[in-house]
């Protein structure tokens, strides 16, 4: 993927994170059952996680692996959530950003636990290819078969909590920058056709969601979309046809911002829970206009803090690992 593809990814990352979470997580009624508008950006904004773990694990698979390497990620995860959970408990306002779940944590430090596998793994694409796949079968068959077994134990384990989603859009990352997969989805046609093709999918997907699992859709709220099946197509197309952007395509102040922007993705993915919840202090939301007023704050207070911390060696460590 070129430098440009990965940014745009980036920053689409930290918008959809924003956007989806700060309109689930509010306390008046323009929320996602209430609004035709906010269900839609919702809706388009269930590929945030699914990017977030796609993009570490492309980012990863350009790294050095040493154990040391290893250790100092699991120590940078660990410090981000023991220091941010801290101020979760000391300081009210705060909120718990959506990478400071201990799910998400939890996910993170299993991958890096056994990345020695991984690496073994990105280095027979074969192999790597064949496990992504059947973790892809793997994830939609547990899908149908929790919505039909509803009572099962077995298939009770709440979206977030399914590591194994996460696991797989990590590999797919890793899958993702080996060289022959990186020539193949980098041909400029494959990129058209993936541009074109991302309006069908999500619609297709949004009545799939809507009809196929109307009941389960009200029940949970739409919740599982964040980890069905169906969005790693949207995801894999999304970044084929990010991928297809030449840096010659883009003028010099966009390449810049998209850059600036795209470097803030895990500090915005940590602050933004907390800008939200002390913005629906002041500004009372009683219209759909109030609300995006709301969410487009969010996000510049989200990046801009995240830049400023980025600039010291010291504090860079609570937003990046």
């Amino acid at each position: 993927m070129n430098t440009t593809g990965l940014n745009i990814i980036k920053t689409l990352g930290c918008l959809t994170a924003v956007t989806f979470f700060t309109v689930y997580n509010t306390y008046d009624n323009y929320n996602y059952n209430y609004d035709q508008i906010l269900a839609f950006l919702t809706f388009i904004s269930t590929i945030a996680t699914p990017l977030f773990f796609v993009v570490t694990g492309y980012m990863d698979a350009d790294s050095q692996h040493t154990p040391e390497w290893q250790m100092k990620k699991i120590r940078g995860i660990l410090t981000i959530f023991i220091f941010w959970f801290s101020i979760y408990y000391l300081w009210g306002p705060y909120q718990k950003g959506y990478l400071i779940q201990p799910w998400f944590i939890f996910s993170l430090v299993i991958i890096y636990t056994f990345h020695p596998v991984v690496e073994w793994l990105a280095k027979r694409r074969v192999i790597l290819a064949s496990l992504v796949f059947a973790l892809l079968i793997f994830s939609f068959a547990y899908d149908l078969l929790a919505i039909y077994f509803t009572e099962s134990k077995s298939f009770s384990a709440p979206a977030q909590f399914r590591i194994w989603t996460w696991v797989l859009y990590y590999l797919t990352g890793q899958l993702l920058y080996d060289p022959v997969v990186s020539t193949l989805y980098s041909r400029p046609r494959i990129a058209k056709y993936a541009a074109i093709a991302i309006p069908f999918v999500y619609t297709f997907t949004w009545f799939y969601e809507k009809h196929f699992f109307f009941s389960i859709f009200n029940v949970e709220r739409n919740s599982f979309i964040l980890t069905g099946s169906q969005v790693y197509i949207l995801v894999l197309l999304i970044i084929i046809a990010a991928n297809g952007v030449k840096p010659d395509a883009t003028r010099l102040p966009v390449s810049e911002m998209v850059s600036s922007l795209g470097k803030t993705m895990t500090g915005v993915y940590i602050l933004h829970y907390t800008f939200f919840n002390l913005l629906i202090e002041w500004i009372p939301i009683n219209s759909l206009t109030a609300k995006l007023l709301v969410i487009l704050m969010t996000f510049l207070l989200s990046v801009a803090s995240s830049m400023l911390l980025l600039k010291s060696n010291l504090t860079k460590k609570l937003i990046t690992f």
